[in-house]
Parts: C-alpha cells; structure tokens; sequence
C-alpha cells in the first residue's frame, strides 16, 4: 500500500528577518499596520506574508501594495527572502485579524511570536510567524 506524505515548505530564517524589515520600513513610511505575519496556506503548501491595514478599504489594495512595493525597493536586497508574489492584504477587521485578536495581541514594535497548530474558536491555525496583531 503506497503512503502520500505531503512535505511543509519551511518558513526560513530569511524569509523571517525579511518579514520584519518589511514591517518595520512600512512603519516608518506611516502605513497603520493592525496585523503583520507569515501565515501558512495549508491548501496550496506556501507561506504567505499578510499585512492588514485599515487603508484597505479606505484607500484601497492598489494603493497600499504601492506602499509595499515602495518598500521593498528602498529596502533592497534584505527582503529579497519575501517576494512581492507571496505577500497578501487584508482589511484591518478581517476575520482571520479578528480571530487571532482572540488569541494574542502584541506591544508595538515588531514581534516574532511562533503560532502553530492551534485551535482559536473552532478555527486551526496550522502555523504562522505574527509580527503584530493589534
């Protein structure tokens, strides 16, 4: 009988030290950051690097990706680990926010607090790295 074992693609030290460089460059730039994290996607086996933002809605994704993009680019090489292509928004009263709000909440700054297998509400949480819940 043949077994199917599916492999978890790694959240990397790079991938890490990017995440949070970005975050801290997007404060600096004043973007309202209520949540900042790598969340794995179980259903397609990729990180994705999340930011929410009340801008989201007020001003729109088109706007705030600009702002990430401006970022990136006045970050450089130290965020080459977190690709413009795995990087997602969220509205700030997203229910995965909400959900995580539940759970844990962070000082300012940025944190890197290890989230896996979880269970918030009903919810799993198969693994995420959080640099802010707000």
């Amino acid at each position: 009988m043949a077994e199917n074992t599916v492999v978890k693609e790694q959240l990397t030290e790079e991938m890490i030290e990017a995440g949070a460089e970005l975050t801290a460059k997007l404060d600096e730039m004043g973007l309202p950051i209520a949540a900042a994290m790598w969340f794995f996607m179980p259903e397609i086996n990729e990180w994705r690097l999340l930011f929410a933002s009340a801008e989201v809605s007020s001003v729109g994704p088109r706007s705030v990706y600009k702002k990430i993009q401006e970022a990136r680019q006045a970050l450089g090489p130290k965020v080459e680990a977190s690709p413009f292509s795995a990087i997602g928004l969220l509205d700030a009263n997203d229910p995965l926010v909400q959900l995580l709000r539940i759970a844990l909440r962070t000082e300012g700054g940025v944190s890197r607090i290890r989230f896996s297998k979880n269970v918030i509400n009903g919810h799993f949480i198969e693994d995420a790295l959080i640099y802010r819940i707000a």
